[in-house]
């Protein structure tokens, strides 16, 4: 993710886009896990989706001079309006965990048709993944895991590509199976040392 101020509308609508896609994965892996951090995930995009569409409308104001720009920005802000509404409605579902709501066991059975599951992980100083680029860590193949996307500070990282390199502190968000969540979590703690062949 890029600093605000540099941001231009095709910025804007890739990381929209990129949140949407992620947004809702966590929502349901929220519910159906009961898992209050990946529920707090799910409101801060909610958050940067609304901070993002804000930003969008600001630009769209600022550069509609005709009645045809306004004809044209307005398509513009309906995605962006639809995008912020796929946030907001995830959110809803993520709110059942804040509330403490019991889950239907029909919404229960659903959810554990899916193999899936999304986990987040944070490497700790003394794991061995850290200054590794994603290729290089191999964690698909030891762990089954892939990092849907790394939280360093306040910055996001949708879908990193297998150059990005993974720093002490980085939050990761990854996808597969409980077993393969768990060998990531002791190789991200430093636990394990040696996982790659």
């Amino acid at each position: 993710m890029m600093e605000d101020e540099e941001m231009n509308v095709k910025d804007i609508f890739t990381e929209m886009k990129d949140i949407s896609e992620l947004v809702l994965d966590l929502a349901y892996s929220s519910v159906f896990f009961d898992n209050d951090e990946i529920a707090e995930e799910v409101h801060e995009l909610e958050e940067r989706m609304g901070e993002l569409n804000y930003k969008i409308k600001t630009m769209a104001t600022l550069a509609v001079r005709t009645r045809e720009g306004a004809e044209k920005i307005s398509e513009i802000l309906e995605v962006a309006s639809a995008s912020e509404d796929i946030a907001n409605a995830a959110g809803d579902i993520s709110n059942i965990i804040k509330r403490g709501f019991k889950i239907h066991p029909v919404i229960l059975q659903a959810l554990k048709e899916a193999e899936e599951k999304i986990a987040k992980v944070v490497i700790k100083e003394n794991s061995n993944l850290a200054g590794l680029k994603i290729r290089e860590s191999e964690l698909a193949t030891a762990t089954g895991e892939y990092i849907i996307s790394i939280k360093r500070g306040k910055k996001r990282i949708y879908n990193p590509d297998k150059e990005t390199t993974l720093k002490v502190g980085d939050t990761l968000l990854v996808r597969g199976t409980e077993e393969g969540e768990n060998l990531l979590r002791k190789i991200c703690d430093g636990e394990i040392n040696e996982w790659r062949n």
